[in-house]
């Protein structure tokens, strides 16, 4: 949210459009949404066969998942964002699909083929260490972002796990779309507090013996955590060592382990 309202106020400081057009912008935006409301059914009223038998609902299967009162304002913002910017020729929808596309499978990879060559490549994982965001570039990535990366690698004596504490900044060109519990009220005060109890559960156990480090991402600053290259994997191609990886593993809550992804 925070990034999607620094765009705002970034393109109102550069002079690309004013608040007044944004204001207007946002009229016609929320006009799209001012549609009559579709009455749920009455469970009562329902009754029909499911595999022969006769059925009938609850009321409790009718529950709208949202309390009705519509989507945030910057959500508003965003879409106005987007009219304004397509009128005045700077963007195109296409564009805006195409990063949408990005998100959902060319930015998840990239995350992926970072950690499969600090595997197979020490001078590459110690230039990864030391400079995560140059590093990156040298593999011909432009994460096209402003932000900072730096890349935290687990050890025997300690294991990362990253948390956004105030929204939900994340390296989304490197990992692409954040998971809905990273973005969670729940994730983001527990981790800090109780990490351990976090991890264990999404099935990683830490040892008492090993220390648990929790790195707060921030608008300036985006963290890759690096595991540990799985033991069993001596010999084997690029391949199969890739589907080891998964996007858990690169925020921490996970370990890659042979047999299981």
């Amino acid at each position: 949210m925070r990034v999607g309202l620094s765009l705002v106020e970034r393109c109102i400081y550069r002079g690309i459009f004013t608040k007044s057009e944004l204001e207007s912008a946002k009229k016609i935006a929320k006009q799209n949404f001012e549609v009559p409301k579709v009455e749920l059914p009455k469970a009562k009223d329902i009754t029909h066969l499911q595999d022969g038998v006769e059925h009938v609902h609850n009321q409790s299967d009718f529950q709208e998942d949202e309390t009705g009162e519509g989507p945030p304002e910057f959500y508003f913002d965003m879409l106005a964002t987007a009219y304004i910017l397509t009128d005045k020729n700077i963007i195109s929808m296409d564009d805006i699909h195409r990063k949408i596309d990005n998100f959902d499978k060319t930015y998840p990879a990239r995350g992926f083929s970072v950690v499969l060559k600090a595997w197979t490549n020490p001078d590459f994982k110690s230039a990864l260490i030391k400079d995560a965001k140059s590093a990156i570039l040298d593999m011909g990535i432009n994460l096209e972002s402003f932000a900072d990366i730096i890349c935290f690698a687990h050890d025997d004596t300690t294991h990362h796990i990253v948390v956004c504490t105030l929204c939900s900044c994340y390296p989304r060109t490197l990992l692409g779309m954040p998971p809905a519990w990273y973005k969670s009220r729940s994730y983001r005060s527990r981790v800090v507090h109780e990490p351990r109890k976090v991890l264990a559960e999404f099935g990683t156990f830490i040892p008492d013996t090993k220390d648990v480090k929790v790195h707060d991402s921030n608008a300036d600053m985006r963290y890759l955590i690096l595991p540990e290259r799985p033991e069993g994997t001596e010999g084997w191609s690029k391949a199969d060592m890739s589907r080891l990886i998964s996007r858990d593993h690169l925020v921490g809550v996970r370990l890659p382990k042979v047999g299981q992804n």
